[in-house]
């Protein structure tokens, strides 16, 4: 008996499809806009229609708007999707959704999709680059949303076109793809078969491996039952291991043998001595010698700071006036008889002139008071 052709497996999975959906209740879906229809194409993914619906309406029901689904936590939003066959993972696929389209858009509305003359293909673009939810959700979306032509395929879908070899994987191995049911399914059917495949499969999503399932394809296609329902994607063969035995060699050169003969006498290894060499220390200029500023006579009891040192001939009579202060000296004891108040003045006689010191660089002092005689002298008058 030859194989069947691709369409006439296809041909024989309608008629399986809507023999097992008849008195199901399948009805078609009610009018929702872009984002709600992608929200219950999140719970709708690997569960039945009728545990879908009840969900739906308890989301409804329990939640003020979309935003406060978004900042729930998966916990939370499993335990009011009880209903469903696996309620964590339609929490996860719904705050995944709702985040990325609040990060794109900040809104929750997606109506310009269907105002826009946009082709069908760049809305679902757009949805992936949003990360508005996993590639059934997007599907489901344009098919009943956008009015596109195009069947959704969830796991449990998939699982069912493996056995029956009508799915491949893409060009760039990303994703999973079944080709030629356009030309064999309508667009005005395709929403129905979609349904029917839909309400068929998830059915055995549970239990792939049911006898009932595989007696069922096996009617179409002989070879289902060999063949695996795992997606090639998301588990790929794994490779044969490769011969990892060490060779002779590495095994030589990485493990080490204790010698059984004595140690021969170490020779001692002179260790390399570093010559590290010390950059010469900068030439600090040497600074110029302070010459003490000398102190006058006058300026030793007084707290003031001695006045810069004068110039080289200031210093010279400075040297040549020493004598002549100490003849001063001098000649001031032999006169003076009595010990005057003030060391500094010295009394004169009548006529001769005072003797400046020039050792003093202070002020000179006016002389009617260093040379104002005693008050006897003034009441002798001249003869």
């Amino acid at each position: 008996m030859a194989a069947p052709t691709k369409n006439q497996k296809i041909e024989a999975l309608v008629k399986l499809v809507q023999k097992r959906s008849r008195g199901a209740g399948l009805t078609s879906p009610p009018q929702r806009t872009v984002l709600e229809t992608l929200m219950y194409a999140a719970l709708l993914e690997n569960a039945p229609f009728d545990k879908a619906d009840l969900a739906y309406t308890v989301l409804e029901n329990y939640y003020i708007d979309w935003n406060e689904i978004r900042v729930s936590s998966v916990r939370e939003l499993a335990d009011t999707l009880m209903d469903l066959p696996h309620p964590e993972a339609a929490a996860t696929r719904m705050r995944q959704a709702l985040q990325g389209i609040f990060e794109k858009l900040y809104v929750f509305d997606l109506e310009e999709m269907r105002k826009k003359g946009k082709a069908l293909a760049e809305h679902m673009k757009a949805l992936e680059s949003m990360s508005a939810g996993t590639p059934y959700m997007i599907q489901y979306t344009a098919q009943v949303a956008l009015d596109g032509h195009l069947i959704p395929f969830d796991e449990a879908s998939l699982r069912i076109m493996r056995r029956l070899g009508l799915s491949q994987v893409s060009n760039d191995g990303s994703r999973e793809i079944c080709t030629g049911l356009d030309r064999v399914i309508l667009k005005k059917t395709g929403l129905t078969f979609a349904s029917q495949l839909h309400h068929f499969a998830a059915g055995y999503y549970d239990v792939p491996d049911s006898p009932e399932l595989l007696s069922q394809l096996s009617a179409i296609d002989p070879e289902s039952v060999s063949r695996s329902w795992a997606s090639p994607v998301l588990s790929p063969p794994s490779a044969p291991k490769e011969d990892v035995t060490p060779s002779p060699v590495s095994v030589s050169a990485t493990v080490s043998v204790p010698n059984p003969e004595p140690p021969k006498q170490a020779i001692p290894v002179k260790k390399p001595t570093m010559s590290v060499s010390k950059p010469e220390p900068k030439p600090v200029p040497k600074k110029a010698a302070k010459v003490p500023t000398p102190v006058s006579s006058a300026s030793k009891g007084s707290k003031k700071s001695a006045k810069p040192l004068p110039s080289s001939k200031s210093a010279k009579s400075a040297k040549s006036a020493k004598p002549a202060s100490s003849t001063a000296k001098k000649s001031s004891k032999k006169t003076s008889g009595k010990a005057l108040p003030n060391k500094k003045t010295v009394p004169l006689k009548k006529g001769t002139k005072p003797i400046p010191s020039k050792s003093s660089p202070a002020k000179k002092k006016p002389a009617s008071k260093s040379v104002s005689p005693s008050k006897s002298l003034r009441k002798k008058k001249p003869k």
